[in-house]
């Protein structure tokens, strides 16, 4: 049995000569499989053929080339992804230690690869065996690229929401998985790309199913989307206390794929679709930072001027220092003599507390209602109530005058 082995066409004696007509000659080996000597000593002699055309000056750098890069790859992946940083950080963006982390393996396993690939060039293989050794390499590179965005899909996921939610949590779970599944599938075509293998044939069908899955699915992409729109625009999270539309007063529990998880005060559990939420007004109580006060004090009408400056006054000195109200300049505060009413004069105090939390504001209201009870009973005034007045000119039976009045 013989077989025929190409090589390039190299005179062992003229090296020079053997690197320039490299790619112009060839010559065949015959091999005998049944005299392995001669094949052994055939091989040998291409291989000797072979290594004529590599430039040891050229070789010997390429190594120590690969041998500085492999044994400095943490302080070039250290470098790098520092000055990646500084460049962000003029942008006011900053990495978190995770998505650092990530980064630098791949800035070493990409800095090695490089430099392989640089002594592979160098060494001049075979066309076959050059050819599978690059697409091995290309393939190691898109590993590390597509791992490491796979890896930091969470990270990348998070930036959707306010940045004190940190990772990303629960409710941007779907996201992160869909957003996996997409890098897999980009990868994988990518891997396939580097292998020369002819997907054209899949990637028709597959955007052909594409299209018509996503006719049979609209509704659902358009939940999707307006999912990830409500958590760019940070108008709720898991645990905010939201009302939609002035509907009902609920507390988010979880966004999922395509609708929000809404439990009303009566404990009972709302899907809402991410579109309807999308294009509603919701007032979203949990984000803000102070609670309102308002308050009417009626003092009955047959009160002094001293009397009811008094209250006032009292009223302003307890907002001013109680310690319960929020004094910045652009807070409300508003405590007046306001107006003269069918049965009373009316101070209002229109005032903000220091903070959000609903056990804190009803203290702040019991003190206030106690303070406000004491300032009038010190000031010698009542507080007023509704009432009315009947007067009678004449008894109804007998039409004599009457000077009597009911209350």
């Amino acid at each position: 049995m013989t077989a025929k082995i190409v090589w390039p066409n190299v005179p062992p004696s003229d090296s020079v000569s053997a690197r320039s007509s490299l790619q112009e000659q060839s010559f065949i080996v015959e091999l005998d499989t049944a005299n392995w000597p001669s094949i052994v000593q055939n091989f040998g002699n291409a291989v000797n053929r072979w290594l004529v055309t590599v430039d040891p000056n050229t070789l010997a750098l390429s190594a120590v080339a690969l041998l500085v890069v492999f044994l400095l790859r943490k302080k070039l992946s250290d470098w790098t992804v520092g000055a990646f940083e500084a460049l962000l950080k003029r942008f006011s963006v900053s990495l978190t230690d995770e998505v650092t982390s990530q980064l630098k393996i791949a800035v070493q396993v990409l800095a090695v690869t490089f430099a392989i690939f640089l002594t592979l060039d160098a060494i001049n293989p075979p066309e076959i065996l050059g050819g599978i050794l690059n697409k091995v390499l290309g393939s190691v590179s898109l590993v590390a690229v597509f791992a490491t965005w796979y890896q930091l899909s969470g990270p990348f996921v998070s930036l959707l929401v306010a940045d004190k939610i940190g990772p990303a949590k629960r409710e941007t779970s779907w996201v992160q998985r869909v957003s996996q599944f997409a890098i897999l599938l980009f990868g994988l075509t990518s891997l396939l790309k580097v292998w020369q293998v002819d997907i054209s044939g899949a990637l028709t069908g597959v955007g052909v199913l594409g299209a018509g899955v996503a006719i049979a699915t609209q509704d659902l992409i358009r939940n999707l989307v307006a999912g990830m729109t409500n958590m760019s625009e940070n108008r709720f999270k898991s645990g905010d206390a939201i009302q939609v539309e002035g509907q009902f007063v609920g507390t988010v529990q979880r966004i999922d794929l395509r609708s929000t998880l809404v439990v009303g005060f009566d404990q009972i559990p709302r899907y809402i679709p991410n579109s309807d939420l999308s294009n509603s007004v919701v007032l979203n109580y949990s984000a803000r930072r102070h609670r309102r006060v308002k308050v009417v004090v009626p003092l009955v009408l047959s009160s002094t001027r001293e009397q009811i400056e008094a209250v006032r006054d009292t009223l302003r000195q307890h907002h001013k220092n109680s310690g319960d109200f929020h004094l910045d300049a652009e807070a409300a505060q508003y405590i007046y003599i306001n107006e003269i009413g069918p049965s009373s004069v009316n101070i209002l105090m229109y005032v903000w507390t220091k903070g959000a939390d609903y056990d804190a504001y009803l203290q702040t209201k019991e003190n206030l209602t106690l303070a406000i009870l004491q300032a009038v009973k010190s000031s010698g005034t009542e507080l007023a109530y509704p009432t009315q007045t009947l007067n009678f000119f004449g008894d109804p039976l007998t039409g004599a005058p009457k000077s009597d009045f009911v209350e």
